[in-house]
């Protein structure tokens, strides 16, 4: 009796590649995330490659910033106007472009005293010849979230404080701040590179992904509310954050002082940033 034929399976049709999925196809949010991520990843490569900046490198950093508020010191002034409505161009100058030079020039006094180890106390009856000391080093990559109150001013201050550590700093500026935003965006790369330093505006929900990002430190500057927000994407990271809450300034006026006096105060304090 013949034995049966082998049966061969029906063959499977191939799958086709799976095409790449064309770059403007790709979801608002995902594109996002990139945008974020890779600089994200740029900078921390770039700080673990040389993790403690010498202080000629730290120098260098501060001088660039101090020579951009200089060199765009009245586009800077007319963005700042343009996103405030009006603001009078002695104000911004006094207030957000002098007041980073004076920071620039103050930290770099400084600069090398701050960077030297500091002698801390050993209790000698238990570690007996024993020295101890602190040494500062910088933490990596630092988030910064800019309100729109003295954009300048809070973002390039906390830049100072973020390179004199030998840091590396992502800045996302304010929805509120669109022409300060596209000026900084449009000219800082000619003064440093993105793996030193990059800005960001609030578009396409760029605000929440921000703070979700793993930072080596994150700063914030804005109201208590959307502060907590931050605070608990960051702590899901566990990234430490440095809030500064509120910008209210009440004022309580005694039954004994000339009310006169009181208002052109108070006005003046109202109108100085408005």
């Amino acid at each position: 009796m013949p034995s049966n034929p082998v049966v061969q399976p029906p063959r499977k049709k191939a799958r086709a590649p799976k095409a790449a999925i064309p770059l403007h196809a790709a979801t608002p949010l995902a594109l996002v995330r990139r945008d974020l991520q890779d600089p994200l990843q740029l900078q921390r490569a770039a700080y673990l490659a040389q993790p403690n900046p010498s202080f000629e490198e730290r120098k260098a950093d501060l001088l660039k910033l101090k020579a951009f508020v200089t060199d765009h010191r009245d586009a800077l002034v007319e963005a700042i106007s343009a996103d405030y409505g009006h603001r009078s161009t002695h104000e911004s100058l006094f207030a957000e472009i002098f007041s980073v030079i004076d920071g620039v020039n103050h930290t770099l006094k400084q600069l090398k005293k701050w960077m030297r180890p500091e002698k801390r106390h050993v209790d000698l009856k238990n570690f007996l010849g024993a020295s101890n000391r602190v040494t500062p080093q910088p933490l990596g990559v630092v988030g910064a979230i800019i309100p729109w109150n003295f954009p300048i001013w809070t973002s390039f201050n906390g830049l100072i404080c973020t390179f004199a550590a030998g840091n590396r700093s992502m800045v996302k500026m304010s929805e509120n701040s669109r022409h300060v935003a596209a000026l900084l965006m449009e000219k800082i790369p000619a003064y440093f590179e993105r793996d030193k330093l990059a800005f960001f505006d609030e578009t396409g929900g760029v605000g929440v992904e921000f703070s979700q990002l793993k930072f080596d430190h994150l700063i914030f500057t804005g109201s208590g509310q959307t502060g907590r927000a931050v605070m608990a994407a960051a702590a899901a990271n566990l990234c430490p954050v440095t809030l500064e809450l509120g910008g209210k300034s009440p004022a309580i006026v005694y039954d004994d002082f000339p009310l006169q006096t009181a208002a052109e105060r108070l006005l003046v304090a109202k109108c100085f940033n408005a």
